[in-house]
């Protein structure tokens, strides 16, 4: 299906949706050491609390292929790291580990065990005992799942290395591939993890701006290249996060994910990913330009240098995260046309 979304947003429509959710009026925001004291919960959780950022560096991420797994898995990852790398800018040191076999296919031993000691070489900065460690487990575990035939795709940030690390690790991308889609989904996958490459250049961000961040550039990006109907997949996402919705939760319960409680972890998927993407579209609309290009030049930035908190009400035009969030709710109470015309509306520049 091709969303024609400029036809959802009829003028008559349009203006009476803005109106409304201007209807707040904006105020000063927090100052900055205010911002500093917002974000001390999430500074002192066990995610953030040794954090160290990574650092801008012209070289690009080095990447690792498992032997015997099709290169082209590699290139579609690549492609996508590189895309959204184009976008934020170069971050690292970054390592970038392709590893998969498809069927038929048999993991030889000295491949298991130059996949080990390359992923875990890294390690090697923090000691004999952590290097040994990696091979008996992390690196074990990430062979596992190969060989189970599953697919995962994630960060690792090795905070504690100086400078500290990111990895980047995708398994068995080929599970993911649809034959007849225009980009590859290991490709979308390589957008979302390097977006959170940009993201830990910055400082703490909650875990739905983290999750909601990539997955709305992972949408966006591929949308600017013509790869991709952004409506379309925005759409998708609205059930899930209307899920959550309905149990009476929203993105104000996902600042944390490891301290969130079991019923909030249950909708951990609609509330960090497709809600806190439908958040980061929210928070563009609010703007003063309502420029999608905006998070990048304008939010993100803030949030590095006054907190997130500081960034978000000064953004999104708003006193505090409590009348965003507020705001928010009301936003994800209106009908799918309308929030679909409150995409359309946005400045994609």
């Amino acid at each position: 299906m091709n969303w024609n979304l400029r036809k959802l947003a009829s003028s008559a429509t349009l203006a009476l949706l803005i109106g409304a959710l201007l209807a707040l009026t904006p105020v000063a925001c927090h100052s900055q050491e205010q911002a500093a004291d917002a974000s001390g919960a999430l500074a002192t959780s066990e995610r953030w609390r040794d954090f160290q950022p990574l650092r801008p560096m012209l070289e690009g991420p080095e990447y690792h292929l498992i032997e015997g797994y099709d290169p082209v898995w590699m290139y579609r990852v690549r492609e996508g790291v590189e895309l959204a790398r184009d976008y934020y800018g170069s971050f690292g040191p970054v390592h970038v580990h392709v590893l998969g076999k498809e069927d038929g296919t048999e993991l030889s031993a000295a491949a298991r065990e130059v996949f080990l000691r390359d992923y875990c070489s890294t390690r090697r900065g923090l000691g004999d005992a952590h290097f040994e460690d990696c091979m008996q487990r992390d690196g074990a575990r990430l062979l596992d799942v190969l060989e189970r035939g599953e697919s995962e795709a994630f960060l690792s940030y090795l905070s504690a290395l100086d400078p500290p690390q990111a990895e980047l690790v995708f398994i068995n991308n080929h599970l993911w591939h649809e034959s007849d889609a225009v980009i590859s989904d290991a490709t979308v996958r390589g957008i979302h993890e390097y977006t959170h490459v940009f993201q830990s250049s910055l400082g703490p961000l909650p875990t739905w701006i983290m999750e909601g961040g990539a997955m709305f550039t992972e949408v966006w990006i591929p949308y600017r290249e013509g790869l991709r109907d952004w409506g379309e997949v925005m759409l998708w996402s609205l059930d899930s996060a209307r899920a959550a919705t309905d149990a009476g939760l929203g993105i104000w319960d996902m600042e944390e994910i490891e301290s969130a409680p079991a019923e909030v972890e249950e909708h951990y998927r609609g509330l960090a990913y497709d809600g806190g993407a439908w958040a980061m579209v929210f928070m563009v609309h609010r703007s003063a330009e309502r420029r999608v290009c905006g998070l990048r030049e304008v939010f993100y930035p803030a949030a590095k240098s006054a907190g997130w908190e500081a960034a978000l009400c000064s953004f999104a035009r708003v006193s505090s995260k409590q009348e965003f969030y507020a705001a928010f709710a009301s936003f994800m109470e209106l009908s799918e046309e309308d929030q679909l015309a409150v995409l359309s509306s946005l400045e994609q520049s």
